[in-house]
């Protein structure tokens, strides 16, 4: 890999970062926010700490410079990673939050309902940024995977540059790393 690749994984690494912020919104402008005087769904697992990085890796992710994020209300355990061939970014998350709730979020247009592995999932883009969401319900929270997409890429043989190319991804891998996952979070 030349530096330069190098410099633009790291760039595409910190869009991601900015992505997801925007994606996951914050703890008042979600409209999946926790807003009431409820206790917190409990998250324990972490993709950063309980993923296994060779199983990331063998699906084509470099998870030398990962990411870790911790966020409350509610609470999500987030590890963010780039993919090369096609090149996009990634993060995995493990979210207090029901499976519901996700389903009712209308910044999400959903492309496909389906079971991997025995668990429900909603295959959605989130309309209010370049991301599809594969939503996986794994009690007591969901299991999280965003996948970035370009429009505007200047390598769009190389990228992923549509939100069909990022949800077709985003099912992909989270079928390939579904047995990997945990029975709870």
């Amino acid at each position: 890999m030349t530096h330069s690749r190098t410099l633009a994984a790291v760039g595409r690494l910190g869009l991601l970062a900015a992505v997801s912020l925007t994606a996951c919104g914050t703890d008042t402008d979600s409209p999946t926010a926790t807003t009431t005087s409820a206790a917190p769904i409990p998250i324990t697992y972490h993709p950063c700490d309980d993923l296994p990085f060779d199983a990331l890796e063998e699906v084509g992710f470099s998870v030398a410079n990962h990411h870790r994020t911790e966020r409350q209300n509610p609470i999500s355990n987030e590890c963010s990673v780039a993919h090369w061939n096609p090149g996009y970014g990634a993060t995995f998350a493990a979210r207090g939050m029901t499976f519901e709730s996700v389903l009712a979020d209308e910044r999400l247009v959903e492309y496909n309902r389906t079971t991997i592995n025995g668990r429900d999932v909603s295959i959605a883009e989130f309309t209010g940024g370049s991301n599809c969401f594969a939503t996986m319900d794994i009690e007591p929270g969901i299991f999280q995977l965003s996948v970035t997409y370009s429009p505007t890429s200047d390598r769009p043989d190389e990228d992923v540059t549509t939100p069909e190319q990022a949800c077709s991804e985003a099912e992909r891998i989270l079928t390939a790393l579904a047995p990997h996952l945990p029975d709870r979070l």
